[in-house]
């Protein structure tokens, strides 16, 4: 008797453990939420007595991730991304940086860039690189055009070595009186 009890609890253990993996894989997959949610309903009749309360609980936790997955597809899902760029000081530029690597620089035919600063001679065709080093886990700026840029009031050069960029970091290209101001920002963590 003491050999079957042990295994009923080695049982509701491996099953407690298979929920919680299944819950952890609905939160992850729309399609897989919808396939549990049929599952759940072919192995509910065989559940011992007050299992009909967690059976709502469940239902009603269903309930909820689709809720929150409508509401995911419904946002506005075209600026999410690693992190952004906002200006600061009259500056109206706003670019959600949305892979690794990106080019900032002054508008230019021969010379496409991610991020248009504008059209002032101050400004290189190519002037900044800003890239995610793997290595450090961290944000990187690159300074490529001849004027430098600020990065938190100091100017560096492009002989400068890559800056780590932290969020709110405020980002300075161009004419000195009157500089194209950024914010480098990234998400907050929950």
């Amino acid at each position: 008797a003491g050999a079957s009890a042990g295994a009923g609890a080695d049982d509701e253990k491996m099953m407690a453990g298979a929920e919680a993996e299944a819950q952890q894989a609905q939160a992850a997959s729309p399609e897989g939420a919808k396939e549990e949610e049929g599952a759940d309903a072919d192995e509910g009749t065989d559940d011992e007595a007050g299992s009909g309360q967690d059976a709502h609980a469940e239902g009603t936790a269903q309930e909820h991730l689709q809720e929150h997955l409508q509401k995911m597809e419904d946002a506005d899902v075209e600026n999410v991304g690693f992190a952004k760029l906002k200006g600061a000081n009259g500056a109206t530029i706003e670019y959600t940086l949305k892979k690794y690597e990106i080019f900032i620089g002054r508008k230019s035919k021969s010379t496409p860039v991610d991020v248009v600063l504008g059209n002032s001679m101050s400004i290189s065709r190519k002037h900044a690189k800003i890239a995610y080093n793997f290595e450090t886990k961290n944000w990187e700026l690159t300074v490529l055009g001849k004027n430098g840029v600020s990065v938190g009031k100091i100017l560096y050069a492009p002989s400068s070595p890559p800056v780590v960029l932290r969020s709110q970091e405020l980002l300075q290209f161009g004419d000195k009186l009157e500089p194209v101001s950024l914010y480098f920002l990234l998400p907050v963590k929950a």
